[in-house]
């Protein structure tokens, strides 16, 4: 927890729920870990908050008077896009499931909260976050930068295809782990495809690259190397 500690102390949050206890709760435990904490009972003080003070994180209840979380942050997001979203309720229907994937946020999380799964989740988002504002070393004086989408070597630039793009961070962002097909499937093309398509993809990364770029776990997956 150390280093969840470090990436957190200087980051602020505001935290949405109606129900006093469980504020004061969250409130008080949150405190340890971030530089600034604020609280809101309900949505329109909570954007009227947010409109004075630029928040890292903004985590809601989604049953509150008025104006329900969703909504709450969905407005947070067309303020600022880059805040980290998360919702938490006691409910759990598919309903509710419906409409967190529709609002965009970034994390769902059941009441009775699990701080160390907050914790975690955040700190994990603000590594991918810190990750894409950077050049990525691919070994072979390759770099991937993760804002223009895009391969270079000695400043030369490498285009990619969509499939090729986002394949790649695919696996740069699980670089400590094989990654097999059916995530590929869910995660890059959203669909059923063939092993083969795969490697036509992965193949012609290898032609853009280096032979030894991405590793064939014969069986499992696939590993990019060099990281």
């Amino acid at each position: 927890m150390e280093n969840i500690h470090k990436k957190l102390q200087n980051l602020s949050i505001l935290i949405v729920e109606d129900d006093i206890s469980t504020l004061k709760w969250l409130s008080r435990i949150l405190a340890i870990y971030f530089k600034e904490v604020y609280t809101a009972e309900d949505a329109m003080q909570a954007l009227e908050i947010f409109n004075n003070k630029s928040f890292d994180v903004v985590i809601s209840d989604i049953e509150m008077p008025h104006v329900d979380g969703l909504h709450l942050l969905q407005k947070i997001a067309l303020i600022k896009n880059s805040t980290i979203r998360a919702v938490m309720t006691a409910f759990n229907s598919q309903e509710y499931m419906n409409r967190v994937i529709e609002s965009d946020v970034h994390f769902y999380f059941k009441k009775p909260i699990d701080i160390d799964e907050l914790l975690v989740a955040i700190s994990s988002k603000l590594t991918k976050q810190n990750l894409k504002d950077k050049k990525i070393s691919l070994g072979e004086e390759f770099l991937y930068d993760y804002k223009q989408k895009s391969i270079s070597k000695n400043n030369l630039e490498i285009s990619l295809t969509k499939k090729e793009m986002l394949l790649l961070e695919y696996l740069i962002n699980n670089k400590n782990s094989v990654v097999s097909i059916e995530q590929l499937e869910n995660s890059v093309w959203q669909e059923s495809v063939s092993a083969d398509a795969i490697r036509m993809v992965v193949a012609n990364l290898r032609k853009k690259t280096y032979p030894n770029i991405i590793n064939n776990i014969k069986g499992i997956g696939y590993k990019i190397n060099n990281l």
